[in-house]
């Protein structure tokens, strides 16, 4: 029986970074998706920041920017057509969420729905408040390290982990040697 050694711990390392890129991605597909189905009621949660945080232009354009911006971010992803570079881009999305959620909570409003999957919270028999997306988005940043850190590749590698060549055990003995 022989032991895989290094080449294990770097296929263990690259699925963890395929799952965690496909994981993030499902969730800003749905958040995306479950905003793009019920536009009115993203519009809304909008408008109920302040006007020292939102104009109203402002709060339009997000509304109607966000969910096209979630559900291209998820699909590429998903797909990991340029994982690192998009990851990258999420994670500036993900510190917006957790600095509104965050303020949303300082204001005593942890409580209330965020919204921030749309309709597909009605579809899907739940109800994501303030302080829950705060944790969710935490653990979204966290996804967003690992594919960082364990995406297999270069950072602006655009093609996606399925259409790579598979390494074999005579790969990681060709790179040990030289």
């Amino acid at each position: 029986m022989r032991s895989c050694g290094g080449e294990g711990v770097v296929l263990y390392r690259n699925w963890v970074g395929v799952g965690a890129g496909i994981l993030l991605g499902l969730i800003f597909v749905a958040a995306g998706l479950g905003k793009l189905l019920e536009q009115a009621e993203t519009l809304e949660i909008f408008y109920t920041l302040p006007a020292a945080f939102s104009t109203s232009a402002l709060a339009g354009a997000v509304s109607f920017w966000l969910p096209i911006i979630e559900l291209i971010v998820g699909l590429l992803l998903v797909t990991s057509v340029a994982a690192k570079p998009t990851v990258a881009f999420s994670l500036a999305l993900i510190a917006g969420f957790i600095a509104t959620n965050s303020w949303l909570l300082s204001q005593g409003l942890g409580d209330e729905p965020c919204g921030c999957f749309g309709i597909a919270e009605t579809m899907a028999h739940f109800r994501l408040v303030v302080i829950n997306s705060l944790y969710f988005d935490v653990g979204m940043l966290g996804l967003g390290l690992l594919i960082l850190i364990y995406y297999p590749g270069k950072f602006f590698t655009f093609k996606p982990w399925f259409l790579a060549r598979r390494k074999t055990a005579g790969d990681f003995r060709d790179n040990a040697g030289g």
